[in-house]
């Protein structure tokens, strides 16, 4: 038997639910889901800290130290974002995009800048 099969096969499955945050506060976010409704730590890449609007739809994953909630869905692409850019956004509509030509816009205001 490969050694990559016996590692896929005894492979616990660790789910993935869909939930509603209902309000999230110190780094911990309440959801209601199909499973109820729990306490979840929020996690995000390192450098990035985030609190979610109540109501947006949370993605939360079992792991050995118990439940996390990953983030929320995207939503529409209104930054109108191609592959590898990236959009910060707030609630109150400020935003800062970093675009793969090498500019930042900034609430509409497009800046370059020179890497010499």
């Amino acid at each position: 038997m490969k050694i990559s099969r016996m590692f896929v096969n005894n492979r616990e499955e660790t789910p993935c639910k869909s939930a509603k945050i209902r309000y999230s506060a110190d780094r911990r976010v309440a959801v209601t889901g199909s499973e109820g409704t729990g306490q979840y730590t929020l996690v995000s890449p390192g450098g990035i800290m985030y609190v979610p609007q109540g109501n947006e739809d949370a993605v939360v994953i079992s792991t050995d130290g118990g439940r996390v909630c990953l983030g929320v869905k995207i939503p529409a692409n209104d930054y109108h974002l191609s592959p590898g850019e990236l959009a910060l956004y707030s609630a109150g509509g400020a935003s800062i995009i970093l675009k793969n030509n090498g500019s930042v816009i900034i609430n509409g205001h497009t800046m370059t800048f020179d890497e010499s």
